[in-house]
């Protein structure tokens, strides 16, 4: 099941992005080892940073370890990106000559894509007749917009998704709750604001979201020296009670999210447990927890929070309406075998069969 929604959220965010068809999911179908470059390239890159080896942790942690560019995981990202600029480029020369193309004959482009509205923009702001004079990024800086399309919208979703299936496959109750009322609904083409109005729906999301935390933890860098106040003092190894943290300019700091999003102390005595009707009345000290959705840090906070999380969302959404109403969904092994194996995100695999990889084994029949 993995599998099949990484290519799917993959077609999506080319369509949604860049307007390029990856056909992802068709060649998975197929067995079809004829991939797109531009595909095969996020592929490789993306299980390059799915096994994270000692010298991996090194040149997080220690940036001399970074000079270090002769490893197999190293030349496989040199190759990818190679393949990805060369396209990126292509696709933004691209964007850009039917753009001009079209401002020049007074034409309104129709084309709806983060790319062409990224570029679109960005010639506004240019020297050509913007409002904020020029403000433009070069093209090598909307070209390596592309990278972060494609990681922030695809394999986040699709790793999401899985684990919402693992959730009511593992609870038929919640599973059933939800397709009567995706059965209820009198279209199977809902709009964006009629997917958001279904309510049982958008419990089982913001259930998921909290409670697997797709991505388990993030990193930031103090830019400034700055004190940081505890709601709660704690001791130190040399025995002194601090009530603060103190940082200092280029120290790190872990944000542990999946710790934050099950916390008993927030979420009540069931933190750590998956309950969707928990957000009919959320627990009050959940609004403490600094967030741009639901209360929880999936997406983060503040001026470096997750900029797509909106359309993270209805994807979602929109892949969960599909498949259940039209299947229901079994686990195929026992839900104590499946662990969450943490990368850049956390993805299932089989504790009885870890050299196997990420996967999600399903019985799915039509309903």
């Amino acid at each position: 099941m993995l599998s099949h929604l990484s290519c799917t959220t993959l077609d999506i965010i080319g369509l949604a992005g860049f307007d390029y068809r990856f056909n992802a999911l068709d060649n998975l179908v197929r067995k079809d080892q004829g991939e797109n470059e531009l595909s095969l390239a996020f592929s490789q890159i993306l299980n390059s940073m799915s096994h994270f080896p000692f010298l991996g942790f090194l040149k997080m942690w220690f940036p001399i370890f970074r000079l270090i560019t002769f490893d197999t995981r190293a030349r496989a990202e040199r190759s990818s990106k190679k393949t990805m600029e060369t396209i990126g480029r292509k696709l933004v020369e691209e964007r850009k000559q039917v753009l001009k193309e079209e401002m020049g004959k007074g034409q309104a482009s129709k084309a709806k894509d983060l790319l062409t509205l990224l570029i679109r923009a960005n010639l506004a702001a240019s020297g050509g007749g913007g409002a904020y004079g020029d403000k433009s990024l070069s093209d090598e800086e909307v070209m390596n917009q592309i990278p972060t399309f494609l990681m922030a919208g695809h394999e986040t979703t699709s790793t999401a998704t899985t684990w919402a299936l693992f959730s009511l496959a593992s609870h038929p109750d919640v599973q059933t709750k939800l397709r009567e009322e995706l059965l209820a609904f009198p279209s199977d083409t809902p709009t964006m604001d009629e997917l958001n109005g279904l309510e049982y729906l958008d419990r089982v999301v913001k259930e998921t979201l909290r409670y697997h935390a797709v991505v388990s933890g993030t990193i930031r860098v103090a830019e400034e020296d700055d004190v940081i106040p505890l709601e709660q003092p704690f001791t130190d190894k040399h025995g002194t009670v601090r009530h603060e943290i103190i940082m200092k300019k280029g120290d790190g700091i872990f944000i542990p999210i999946r710790v934050v999003d099950t916390l008993q102390e927030v979420w009540g005595d069931d933190g750590e447990k998956y309950n969707p009707d928990r957000w009919l009345d959320p627990p009050k000290r959940s609004t403490s927890v600094p967030s741009v959705w639901a209360n929880q840090l999936s997406f983060i906070a503040g001026p470096r929070s997750c900029i797509g999380f909106r359309f993270a969302l209805v994807e979602m959404k929109a892949l969960l309406f599909a498949l259940v109403r039209s299947f229901e969904f079994k686990l195929a092994v026992d839900a104590d075998d499946v662990v969450g194996k943490v990368g850049i995100v956390t993805r299932p695999a089989l504790r009885s069969r870890p050299q196997e990889g990420h996967q999600l084994p399903l019985l799915i029949r039509p309903v």
